[in-house]
């Protein structure tokens, strides 16, 4: 069993932060033993997020832009927050931004 599974296994959701790290939810649930467990094998975790991800992914993981497509602000194709319709042909920083769950 992989490192990955085992920890999603365990109730946890781990994503990859924009700086490369890890991202685990609940943090506040983790015992000793899995932090250690994920401290031990954050690489190979890494590793096997990046192989998932899809491939028409090809943003930079450094980029904090987004498209207003890809935030729960925009409904109906307006933003709620900043009060616009949007076009949304290329991305964008937005102090508002809150991503889509999907």
């Amino acid at each position: 069993m992989g490192a990955l599974l085992k920890i999603q296994q365990a109730g946890f959701e781990v994503s990859l932060t924009d700086a490369g790290g890890l991202a685990i939810a609940p943090a506040s649930l983790l015992n000793d033993s899995q932090r250690a467990f994920l401290k031990q094998h954050k690489s190979e975790i890494v590793d096997e997020l990046m192989k998932a991800k899809p491939a028409n992914d090809t943003r930079d993981p450094f980029d904090d832009r987004h498209y207003c497509r890809e935030c729960q602000c925009l409904i109906n194709g307006r933003c709620i927050t900043q009060r616009f319709r949007p076009v949304d042909d290329v991305p964008r920083r937005c102090a508002d931004f809150i991503a889509t769950s999907c």
